[in-house]
């Protein structure tokens, strides 16, 4: 059977995301369980999930507990691949609660053809970046974020201004040769210089 590896990001920093892999025919409520585990998510709060086109719009929104389906005699969960339409298909999850809010991205990455012997699914294959709702652990990481831009910034501002004074630097001495008259930068003729100290 294969396997959907989707990448759940913080809508607010890329750099804090959960790869996540979930089978096919697992649930809407298999893919909320696994977020609020990879995320450390309080259970006391209010989640909803989107379907979203490609520039993260919100489109109708996701069912997280659906309800069985009877199809005779028995009953069935409508699985997450049927709500799979495009390969690289993406959802927009937003988390509340009386204190806090944001805002998850959940992107379809990659499918796997061939799930791995032992593993259980749904699972967190990779996390990165603490999660949004521990506040102090978020802002000692954007702060840290901050930092290292400004960095980067500064060094590639001096390189840049370095450079720009030995352009300038040959630049000036060529244009200098260039203007100068001819009687100070050209050859000096003697015969000329000759004639004119006779008497």
């Amino acid at each position: 059977m294969s396997i959907y590896k989707f990448r759940v990001s913080f809508e607010e920093d890329e750099n804090i995301f959960r790869d996540i892999e979930i089978q096919p025919s697992q649930s809407m409520k298999d893919l909320n369980e696994i977020i609020t585990t990879a995320f450390a998510l309080p259970e006391k709060s209010t989640r909803k999930m989107f379907r979203s086109n490609d520039n993260w719009h919100k489109l109708n929104e996701m069912d997280l507990n659906p309800k069985l389906i009877k199809k005779g005699k028995k009953g069935i969960i409508p699985m997450i691949i049927h709500f799979i339409d495009d390969p690289h298909q993406r959802f927009y999850y937003e988390f509340e609660t009386a204190k806090q809010s944001f805002s998850l991205l959940i992107e379809l990455i990659s499918i796997n053809t061939i799930a791995k012997a032992g593993e259980t699914y749904p699972r967190i294959l990779k996390s990165v970046g603490p999660s949004p709702v521990r506040k102090e652990d978020l802002m000692e990481h954007l702060s840290k974020k901050v930092v290292e831009e400004e960095e980067v910034y500064c060094v590639d501002s001096e390189e840049d201004d370095i450079e720009g004074m030995g352009e300038e630097g040959e630049t000036g001495e060529e244009e200098l040769a260039d203007d100068m008259p001819d009687d100070m930068g050209g050859e000096f003729n003697f015969e000329e210089g000759a004639e004119d100290f006779k008497e």
